[in-house]
């Protein structure tokens, strides 16, 4: 009953964060210099085949991303207050991107 409904849902979001994570190194590894901004990142994902994420949910995964040193962030100031976050690729996150496993993340699925 709501138990199993409660647990698949857990399971579902985690699946889902772990795409949207892959899919923001995959797309940071294919970027001219490694470096794409939140905006950028989060029209991409909408294109990808990934469930659409709103501004606060790709800040999210950029925060989490950096905690985790797959990469780093830059935090620009914009007029009233505002900021843009401009992400850069880490040699660690690349190897992510690539396949190399890592807890919180998806793995690239084999071509073909």
């Amino acid at each position: 009953g709501y138990q199993v409904n409660a647990h698949l849902r857990l399971l579902l979001d985690d699946i889902i964060n772990e795409d949207r994570r892959l899919v923001i190194l995959q797309l940071l590894e294919q970027a001219q210099d490694f470096v794409l901004n939140e905006a950028v990142l989060e029209r991409a994902l909408a294109h990808v085949g990934v469930l659409p994420a709103g501004r606060d949910i790709v800040r999210g995964h950029l925060a989490w991303l950096e905690q985790n040193s797959l990469l780093t962030l830059d935090r620009l100031p914009l007029d009233g207050g505002r900021q843009l976050w401009v992400a850069h690729g880490t040699k660690l996150g690349t190897e992510v991107a690539k396949g190399r496993p890592f807890p919180g993340v998806a793995r690239p699925s084999a071509p073909g």
